[in-house]
């Protein structure tokens, strides 16, 4: 006997909803949360596509803002504008990871929060899930502990090398609120893109990811874009990890999330990849349960596979553009220029590069 079906290690989006799917099958899940409170600190920037409110299950009472406009801007000032047919999201990250939470307690998962995870051993007919408040076992353990994955480490699983640092503040400004700012060039981050994203008229978030130098990169951004701020809030930073991971499986053990690198290496953004990844994460479980195999053949064939089925082919579409973020500003306002004539063809395009 285990004292868990499952134990799920984070409780962001990916693991929350992996837990509630698990859970809603009737089976006994823990989530374990390093955080006091779940959704905190926030780690994400929150600008999602109209998939967001059907993968998660949640209501609209996360959105801050709907934006249909995106403007790509090189150094120069020059920059394309686009119009999306379809809502594009600006959320309440707190709020969203808060009620995926609350969707799988009501389906019987439980949730420790202030619980750090900090070994496993795997033995013949379960894991030993070790924490700071003790340990637990269980007969498949998930790891959706980020980009930095502990269970990864534990489990020797090999994460993509592929990283960068975001830095981002929520800063007070006059904006328009249904514009999203994307910056390019190598001058305001040679790895990456800086965004402005606006909450409202007087708020935006406004960050960028860079290698190294991170910060001074930011600070020279918004010293360039906005000469002066009024006030800010909000600060946050983290990894972004990027890439096809090889393997996110192991005897009993499979990663979801940010922890499989499920994430858009062109945006860096990872909570509708992860909550797609769930969906095929909570399958597997179930099924590892039903036929009593967690054997890594079994969990790679029906989990690793599956998921890279649907969301591989968008991960190295994501690689090649990501590519052309490294381009000079020449070759950028060039393109730029390019573009503007056909930016009517352009309003189909897909920000989540699944074309489904």
């Amino acid at each position: 006997m285990t004292d868990f079906d499952v134990i799920v290690i984070g409780a962001g989006p990916a693991g929350c909803k992996t837990a509630e799917l698990i859970a809603g099958n009737g089976y006994k899940v823990l989530v374990v949360e390093e955080h006091d409170e779940i959704g905190k600190p926030v780690q994400c920037t929150g600008i999602d596509s109209h998939r967001i409110l059907e993968l998660s299950g949640v209501s609209e009472k996360i959105v801050l803002n709907k934006v249909k406009k995106a403007r790509f801007y090189s150094e120069s000032k020059n920059y394309l504008e686009l119009n999306s047919k379809k809502w594009v999201y600006v959320i309440d990250r707190h709020k969203l990871d808060f009620e995926i939470a609350k969707k799988a307690i009501k389906n019987g998962a439980e949730i420790l929060t202030s619980t750090r995870f900090k070994d496993l051993n795997i033995e013949k007919d379960h894991v030993k899930v070790f924490t700071k408040n003790g340990s637990y076992t269980c007969k498949i353990l998930v790891g959706a502990d980020g980009p930095n994955s502990t269970v990864a480490k534990k489990a020797n699983i090999d994460l993509p090398k592929n990283y960068l640092v975001g830095y981002q503040e929520t800063i007070k400004g006059y904006f328009k609120e249904n514009i999203v700012e994307l910056w390019f060039g190598k001058n305001i981050t040679p790895d990456f893109f800086a965004w402005v994203v606006p909450e409202n008229e007087k708020w935006a978030r406004v960050g960028l990811a860079s290698k190294i130098n991170a910060i001074n990169y930011f600070r020279n951004f918004v010293d360039m874009r906005f000469h002066h701020i009024l006030n800010k809030k909000d600060v946050l930073g983290g990894i972004i990890r990027y890439g096809l991971i090889k393997d996110s499986t192991y005897e009993r053990i499979l990663l979801v999330g940010d922890a499989a690198s499920q994430v858009k290496p062109y945006s860096g953004g990872g909570i509708i990849y992860g909550l797609i990844g769930a969906r095929f994460a909570a399958n597997t479980c179930v099924e590892a349960i039903k036929s009593e195999n967690y054997s890594h053949k079994f969990l790679n064939k029906f989990y690793d596979k599956q998921w890279k089925k649907k969301l591989s082919p968008a991960i190295k579409r994501g690689l090649i553009l990501h590519k052309t973020l490294h381009l000079s500003n020449r070759i950028l306002d060039i393109g730029i220029n390019m573009l503007k004539p056909f930016s009517n063809m352009l309003e189909n395009l897909d920000m989540d590069l699944l074309f489904d």
